[in-house]
């Protein structure tokens, strides 16, 4: 034990510091999901067909949002979207101190998309 806590003690971490180092991201990683909605039809098959309901559509307003911290970057909206206008980018989304939503619209250029936070709920209030 004395020689394991002399080694951690004089050896450099194992954890980078990210976002301000780039993240190592192994061969086969998913990342995060992106849209280029300037091929969207609106056919909703992304939001039909998401496990955990991260995705939401609005025809009317021509955006799509994902909840990124439902999201679990399975690849299944990639696989059904008949258009390929969903993309799974080898690159994280940079942290965040509250739940966000990414919503991507058929204004905005090619994968831009614009950051709302969700509110935080106080589960700690007396009934």
């Amino acid at each position: 034990m004395l020689r394991s806590t002399f080694k951690n003690l004089f050896s450099h971490p194992n954890t980078k510091r990210y976002p301000s180092v780039p993240a190592d991201l192994p061969q086969g990683n998913r990342g995060r999901v992106e849209w280029d909605m300037k091929k969207c039809i609106w056919c909703m098959l992304c939001q039909k067909n998401c496990p955990t309901g991260a995705i939401k559509t609005d025809k009317a307003g021509k955006t799509q949002s994902v909840v990124r911290n439902r999201c679990i970057t399975c690849g299944r909206c990639v696989e059904v979207c008949p258009t390929q206008t969903i993309f799974m980018r080898q690159q994280y989304s940079k942290p965040a101190m509250e739940p966000e939503i990414h919503i991507y619209g058929a204004e905005m250029m090619q994968w831009e998309y614009r950051v709302e936070n969700l509110p935080i709920l106080n589960h700690k209030k007396k009934v």
